[in-house]
């Protein structure tokens, strides 16, 4: 869905200020026009709207990727499983993966989508020492249940039980429980690759978790052989009407009742409602939906570009994982990147401009000059990488070299005398033998970058520490 259709967010503010007229007007003349009143019907459904539109973006996103991912009756090689089951993606991610917004190229991945109505899981981790990992689990809204990792439990060879809240049935006396405000969530699991020959150590460290019922507890849960897949599965978003009726069917299946002030309005424009749903809508009430679904990913798509703490360019999210009632950071984050990690695990700053604040477009060319050192935890497996997407769709570009990242684990580059790393961005091969060696492809157009500080130090959590800018030099 482009971003270049992004319209002027203040239509929305402004309607509040005309609806509080209209409704007002309604509520003291019985006997206004029906002209009148549709424009009070109109101007009510399309604020309810943008805040529908606001407010779900994100539990939409995580819908169609449950969907999505959980559409097979066997585990696949990209990642894919029936629901409670875990799906390996058995090879760093790359342009051909396009199921959701800014995948990495830095790691394996071992995921899941749980429901957790009938009776908890328990989720099985490894002995894993001298890598990388996490199992970060997620509910519907995004919000953080839990981020497994060896820096906060150690190098597994545990079991964990996952519950939804209000749970009070049995749980072993000896394991940790942690709990969802929703019945599905996603277990998002990664596992750090050093090189291209340390894929196959990696895939066989995946094969050992295991996800299991609390009443097949502990021996079940074993991954079988994954299936083969040509690649990751393709997302087709919800739009229009359609993505009001998708809501509708996220809410009812994760309610949240301290959302409820607001979610209750919704019911006007037919979700939540006992009466009527979406399609059931009055056509009044139907084309303003319509135009709320427009201005509302606008505002989204906007927020995106300049949400977090910018420095030097890069906008960092200190609140990721953690967004309480700021429903719009919610959104424009995981438009941005869908399930975002916590600080405390993983920063991700990002960046569309350059530093006289123009457009990056590939048909120009850029440096940066990284430090010796980035300040990432190495005792606990943490490492950086700095990925290419284009701007529009958030996915990673096809090259004549087939590098989509450079970091820790790249290999071949070369250093400044200082032991700094200054790379080198442009769609055109670059003819300087140092800025080849260091030149991250980028596309014919518009992109973004996205930085991964993994298991970062407590200087960048607290926001002491500074990315370096990003310039525009001659080719």
């Amino acid at each position: 869905m482009p971003l270049d259709r992004i319209l002027q967010s203040i239509r929305a503010v402004a309607t509040i200020f005309a609806l509080a007229f209209a409704v007002t007007s309604v509520a003291a003349n019985t006997d206004v026009d029906l002209s009148e009143r549709q424009k009070a019907e109109y101007d009510y459904a399309y604020t309810l709207g943008v805040q529908a539109v606001v407010y779900g973006w994100a539990p939409v996103m995580m819908d169609v990727a449950r969907v999505l991912q959980t559409s097979v009756d066997s585990p696949t090689n990209n990642g894919q499983a029936p629901i409670n089951q875990l799906g390996p993606i058995t090879r760093l991610w790359d342009y051909r993966d396009q199921s959701y917004a800014t995948p990495n190229n830095d790691t394996l991945y071992i995921q899941g989508w749980a429901d957790l109505e009938e009776e908890p899981l328990v989720l099985y981790v490894p002995k894993i020492e001298d890598r990388y990992w996490i199992q970060q689990i997620l509910d519907m809204y995004t919000e953080s249940v839990v981020d497994l990792t060896g820096a906060t439990v150690g190098d597994g060879d545990e079991y964990f039980v996952l519950a939804k809240r209000g749970y009070e049935g049995p749980i072993p006396d000896d394991l940790s429980v942690y709990y969802s405000n929703t019945r599905y969530i996603w277990l998002a699991g990664r596992l750090g690759v050093s090189t291209p020959e340390d894929q196959e150590a990696a895939r066989e460290v995946q094969k050992l978790f295991r996800l299991m019922s609390l009443s097949s507890y502990p021996d079940g849960g074993e991954q079988p052989e994954p299936l083969v897949s040509n690649g990751a599965p393709t997302v087709s978003f919800p739009s229009g009407l359609d993505w009001f009726k998708r809501l509708d069917d996220v809410l009812e299946a994760n309610p949240l009742p301290e959302a409820a002030a607001m979610t209750d309005q919704f019911a006007f424009i037919g979700i939540g409602s006992d009466d009527a749903d979406v399609i059931d809508l009055s056509n009044t009430r139907k084309s303003a939906l319509k135009a709320a679904f427009q201005d509302g990913f606008s505002i989204v798509a906007d927020t995106a570009k300049f949400t977090g703490t910018p420095v030097n360019g890069w906008n960092w999210e200190y609140e990721a994982g953690r967004y309480g009632n700021n429903f719009l950071l919610r959104s424009a984050v995981n438009m941005n990147s869908v399930g975002l990690n916590s600080p405390e695990r993983a920063m991700y700053p990002k960046r569309f401009v350059d530093d006289q604040g123009q457009q990056l477009n590939g048909n120009n060319a850029y440096e940066i000059t990284f430090p010796p050192d980035m300040p990432v935890r190495g005792d606990v497996g943490g490492f950086w990488s700095m990925t290419m997407y284009d701007d529009t769709d958030r996915f990673m570009v096809e090259n004549e070299i087939d590098r989509y990242k450079i970091g820790t684990t790249t290999q071949g580059l070369q250093r400044n005398g200082d032991g700094s790393l200054t790379i080198f961005i442009s769609k055109d091969r670059p003819n300087d033998a140092k800025r080849l060696a260091n030149w991250l492809p980028a596309p014919d157009g518009n992109f973004m970058l996205q930085i991964r500080l993994y298991e970062p130090q407590d200087n960048v959590i607290s926001g002491d520490f500074e990315l370096p800018q990003l310039n525009r030099v001659e080719p």
